[in-house]
């Protein structure tokens, strides 16, 4: 054991300028595997996001119910928007195909929110939608209490606390704030409709409170419960006499039979609707996913090509620096096994190093990549980036230690095979 450790000593020794230089070549290792760490993590978290969402997360009896042109959930009521109307809808619950219908509903009012703390007030319009509360049971805090009530509970996606205090404390030198504090936070709800010095313009102004905050929601505005809007649609019509009809961007429906699934979705397209189900949202995220794999391996694939080509280099130099004393090994009988095994093994060094390296690189950036994530981008502040397990060790040096080897193997053999007439010459 004495003699293998002086051994050793002694060929780091004779050998630190080109360990060195070996060590200096496969850093794009380093970064390959601090990048697919993070890739790892962002994948999973970007699953976990997409499965945990309050509008795509649909049972195997659940089907996901939209307007015929609808490319996407439109949270709010714009001119030429498509939307479900309340005849189509009601229709839709009339169906003795389903068990339990929920819905998005889009209200044609302008909302401003307003709210005061310490003495200042700030007003702002804000999208609003209205949500049935058997869609959000077990999904948000205090989900029973979401009704139409005084006043009026409020949920907000959760990166607004963020963008909320980044403005207090920038803009007006307040202390920020955090969920626990704004809870019941009251605010005040403004609603108009119709044009100015006209009959039909009207306003209405309702206490409101913080009921809860959440992931769940991916578009930036508030939630309010759907009979609350109802309600004011209603009064409008009865004040004015104006056109202020509530309408649906989706309707979530359990069907009774999931086996009757594709004549009730014959009959709902035969209605003008679009149907999506949990095999229909399955295969978007797979689609999305391995549009995103493809994107990842392209650029590994171009630090993999890079990061060998660069080792490769290396390594020639080395061999060809080295070659008299390869020549000299092999006169004194050194086969060409210990050779290429010396240069495999000193590769393979440099690779678990890297390997390790990168791994604790790629979850140092994880764990702060959260909060800097939320700042800079505050709708994927729900995106909750966790860091990679031991297992994800493990792979990373087995990983960068084989690409260190398989571009070393070459100029390995070269090594081993020495002219030693030509090196002798030399």
């Amino acid at each position: 054991m004495k003699g293998f450790l002086y051994k050793l000593f002694f060929y780091f020794k004779h050998n630190s300028v080109n360990i060195l230089r070996s060590f200096v070549s496969g850093l794009g290792i380093l970064f390959l595997i601090a990048f697919f760490v993070m890739y790892l993590a962002v994948k999973s978290a970007v699953l976990s996001y997409i499965s945990g969402s309050l509008l795509d997360n649909l049972a195997s009896d659940e089907i996901k119910i939209l307007p015929k042109n609808a490319k996407a959930v439109e949270y709010v009521k714009r001119e030429g928007s498509p939307g479900i109307s309340q005849e189509l809808y009601s229709k839709i619950k009339s169906m003795p195909d389903f068990k339990a219908t929920s819905t998005i509903s889009r209200t044609p009012f302008s909302i401003r929110l307003k709210g005061e703390i310490l003495g200042k007030s700030r007003s702002t319009f804000v999208p609003v939608c209205g949500v049935d509360r058997n869609l959000i049971k077990d999904k948000v805090p205090r989900w029973q209490s979401f009704y139409n009530k005084k006043p009026v509970p409020i949920i907000v996606p959760k990166f607004t606390i963020d963008l909320m205090n980044n403005y207090m404390s920038s803009m007006e030198n307040l202390p920020s704030l955090s969920e626990k504090d704004l809870i019941g936070f009251p605010v005040e709800l403004k609603f108009h409709a119709g044009k100015r010095n006209t009959p039909f313009y009207k306003e209405y102004f309702f206490d409101g409170e913080v009921h809860s905050f959440t992931d769940l929601l991916n578009f930036p505005g508030v939630i309010v419960p759907t009979d609350f809007l109802a309600e004011v649609t209603a009064q409008y019509r009865r004040e004015t006499g104006g056109q202020a009809a509530l309408d649906y961007a989706v309707v979530y429906a359990r069907v009774k039979d999931p086996d009757k699934l594709p004549v009730i979705v014959s009959n709902l397209k035969s209605m003008g609707l679009k149907v999506e189900s949990q095999k229909d949202i399955a295969e978007k995220t797979q689609k999305t996913m391995g549009l995103i794999n493809e994107v990842f391996f392209a650029i590994m694939a171009v630090f993999l090509v890079v990061s060998i080509i660069s080792i490769f280099n290396s390594y020639l130099a080395i061999v060809y620096i080295r070659s008299e004393r390869f020549s000299l090994q092999r006169i004194l009988g050194f086969p060409k096994i210990s050779i290429l095994s010396a240069f495999i093994l000193e590769s393979a060094a440099v690779g678990a190093v890297y390997g390790a390296g990168g791994y604790f690189i790629g979850n140092y950036l994880l764990s702060h990549g959260g909060e800097i994530l939320s700042k800079w981008v505050p709708m994927l502040s729900a995106v909750h980036l966790e860091k990679a397990g031991a297992d994800i060790l493990f792979w990373s040096v087995l990983f960068a230690s084989a690409v260190c080897v398989i571009a070393a193997a070459i100029p390995g053999i070269f090594a081993s095979n020495i002219n030693l007439f030509k090196a002798v010459r030399k």
